[in-house]
């Protein structure tokens, strides 16, 4: 887990060294450490009632970047103009959000 952890976490790094140097933004290792980093381990079962139960409400990511890898279950939708759409899931892909707080 630990590895697995580091690993995310350079990861999210480059990416957003990156995403910040094409803004012209070349202070983002002067101010970022790396300490406010996290792994969070969701797991959402397939429902056997799903036409008769919600899941979470719409939102937004509010950090700053989240990596992002799903099962074969799927249930992730983005909003895409004013539709949501559903987001096939790849095993071999990982999903990267821009969050409120880079924005």
């Amino acid at each position: 887990m630990k590895e697995y952890a580091a690993a995310m976490q350079g990861l999210a790094r480059e990416l957003a060294t990156v995403l910040a140097m094409n803004l012209g933004q070349g202070i983002f290792e002067e101010i970022c450490d790396g300490s406010d980093s996290y792994l969070r381990m969701n797991r959402y079962p397939p429902c056997m009632m799903s036409a008769e139960v919600f899941g979470l409400v719409p939102h937004t990511d509010s950090n700053f970047l989240t990596v992002l890898h799903q099962d074969g279950v799927g249930g992730l939708q983005l909003m895409k103009g004013s539709d949501w759409v559903a987001v096939k899931p790849n095993p071999d892909a990982l999903i990267v959000n821009i969050g409120d707080l880079f924005q």
